[in-house]
C-alpha cells in the first residue's frame, strides 16, 4: 500500500487517537444500533471516530459521534463538491462544522469512481489506531479495510454476529 500522493482535508483532523468503525451498507437494524451506540461511546471517552461516509454502518457510526458532541472524519472516495452518496451532504457538512473533517482522496469537485473506494480503505486504515467491523459481508470493503489494518499493525476488532446473518459472516470470519 503506497499513501495518495495528495489528500484534501475540509475542516480539521484531530489529533488524538482515532477509531474507524466500518461495515456493510445493508446493516440490520440491531447493527446499526450497535454501530451508533459504539460511536457514541467512543466520542464521549475523547476518541476520533472515522469511517467512510457510506450509507449503513458507516453513517451510524459519524451520527453516533456527531449526537455525543464527539468529532467525526468522513474518509471519502470523491470530492465534498460531489458527495456519494449525495444524501450524506448534510451529514458531510455537520461533521465539518462540529469540529471534524471530511477528508478526500480528489479535489472537491471530483466524482466518485470504482477504485477509490479501495483507496479510501487504505487511507482510513492508516489514520486509525483501532478498526472496528461490524456487520460485514465475506465480501466488502469493510474486510478490505480490515485487511490493511492487520498489514499496518493496527488493532483490529470484529463484532460477533449470528451465523444465520449473511450481512454478519464476514466479521465471523475476521474473529
Amino acid at each position: 500500500t503506497r499513501p495518495p500522493p495528495v489528500l484534501y482535508v475540509h475542516g480539521e483532523l484531530p489529533g488524538g487517537p482515532a477509531v474507524a468503525v466500518v461495515g456493510t451498507r445493508w446493516p440490520t437494524e440491531a447493527g446499526s444500533r450497535y454501530a451508533r451506540e459504539l460511536a457514541g461511546e467512543l466520542a464521549a471517552a475523547g476518541l476520533a471516530v472515522l469511517s467512510g461516509g457510506a450509507r449503513g454502518i458507516d453513517a451510524e457510526a459519524h451520527r453516533g459521534a456527531l449526537d455525543v458532541g464527539g468529532v467525526t472524519v468522513v474518509v471519502a472516495p470523491c470530492g465534498l463538491h460531489r458527495p456519494y452518496p449525495p444524501e450524506h451532504a448534510p451529514l458531510y457538512r455537520e461533521a465539518i462544522e462540529r469540529g471534524g473533517a471530511y477528508l478526500s482522496l480528489v479535489a472537491p469537485d471530483a466524482r466518485v469512481e470504482l477504485p477509490r473506494f479501495h483507496q479510501r480503505n487504505e487511507v482510513l486504515a492508516a489514520l486509525a489506531h483501532v478498526v472496528v467491523v461490524v456487520e460485514a459481508p465475506l465480501r466488502s470493503g469493510a474486510r478490505h479495510t480490515a485487511r490493511i489494518a492487520r498489514r499496518l499493525g493496527r488493532w483490529l476488532f470484529a463484532v460477533p454476529g449470528p451465523p444465520w446473518n449473511e450481512r454478519a459472516l464476514g466479521s465471523l470470519e475476521e474473529l
